[in-house]
């Protein structure tokens, strides 16, 4: 009498799997939605001022939901959103100035940024302020810059850009 191996019988080799049942999943498509734009040109800001920053070399736009003219993003789909904002500027002469950056969503401001800076001289730097946040669609999303103690000229260049990412 031979021995047997596990699985054969009488010779004969038996197949032993164990199959899974999954049920098949029902996705919905994902639209992606990603957008960067620049300032192309430089742009005075005034002492005690809070003006809209204009980001006006769109160089990215996956969905159509952001516009040059008036550097504004306005998703199309609900979601999860990740943004980022960043200003370049100069300052002249003031010894110590407050620069603020802000991300508005419908006119209220959801991501920030604040800083002190003690300057001597001409002084260049760069502000920035990201987060992820909850957008629904047609949320009107703009990014407003404020110089306290001096007037500033906002960069143009890459230094100064705008862009966002839906990530669900």
């Amino acid at each position: 009498m031979a021995i047997k191996r596990l699985g054969e019988v009488s010779g004969t080799k038996k197949r032993v799997c164990k199959k899974r049942v999954c049920k098949k999943r029902v996705c919905k498509p994902f639209k992606k939605s990603a957008f960067r734009a620049v300032s192309g040109t430089d742009q005075t800001l005034l002492d005690d001022e809070t003006a809209k920053v204009r980001y006006q070399v769109q160089e990215l736009d996956l969905n159509n939901e952001y516009n040059p003219a008036t550097s504004t993003f306005r998703p199309k789909h609900d979601g999860v959103y990740s943004l980022f904002a960043s200003v370049f500027f100069e300052i002249i002469t003031r010894p110590e100035v407050i620069i603020g950056l802000e991300i508005r969503v419908n006119g209220a401001p959801k991501i920030s940024d604040q800083e002190i800076r003690a300057l001597f001289g001409p002084q260049r730097g760069i502000i920035d302020a990201s987060g992820i946040v909850q957008l629904e669609a047609r949320d009107r999303v703009e990014v407003f810059a404020t110089f306290i103690g001096e007037n500033a000229e906002i960069q143009s260049g890459v230094a100064t850009r705008f862009e966002g990412a839906r990530i669900t």
